[in-house]
């Protein structure tokens, strides 16, 4: 039996960017979901339980790191990915410090992407329901 893909929520206000990362990421991701602001975001996430969430940091409603934040006190679960086409320290560590586990720049080719997104899962610490 095949092994399941992870199931990933696409959070970006640009819908080619959400059309793109879509794109890469078919075949060996389940995108189950793609919001377009901060409310989307974290709505989708609490509902369909993403293994993986990719949450810009500029999203009307909050942004990511608003996004990031609840995601992570509701569905502990979901690894947040940070995704920006800025790198300056200060948004990068805003997003760690948040919740986020990985930081990707836009524009990322698929197999980097593939491989960020494989490492994350990885590095997503899952601690029991009463630690968190």
């Amino acid at each position: 039996m095949p092994e399941q893909a992870p199931r990933v929520l696409i959070a970006d206000d640009d819908p080619d960017v959400r059309a793109v990362l879509s794109a890469q990421l078919a075949g060996g991701f389940d995108v189950v979901g793609a919001a377009a602001d901060t409310d989307e975001a974290i709505a989708l996430a609490l509902d369909a339980r993403p293994d993986l969430a990719i949450v810009d940091v500029q999203m009307p409603g909050g942004g990511g790191l608003r996004a990031t934040r609840e995601i992570c006190e509701g569905a502990p679960e979901t690894a947040i990915v940070a995704l920006s086409a800025d790198e300056s320290e200060r948004v990068v560590l805003d997003m760690l410090r948040a919740g986020a586990v990985a930081y990707v720049r836009k524009g990322v080719d698929a197999k980097e992407l593939a491989a960020l997104l494989h490492e994350a899962l990885r590095a997503h610490v899952k601690l029991p329901d009463d630690a968190r």
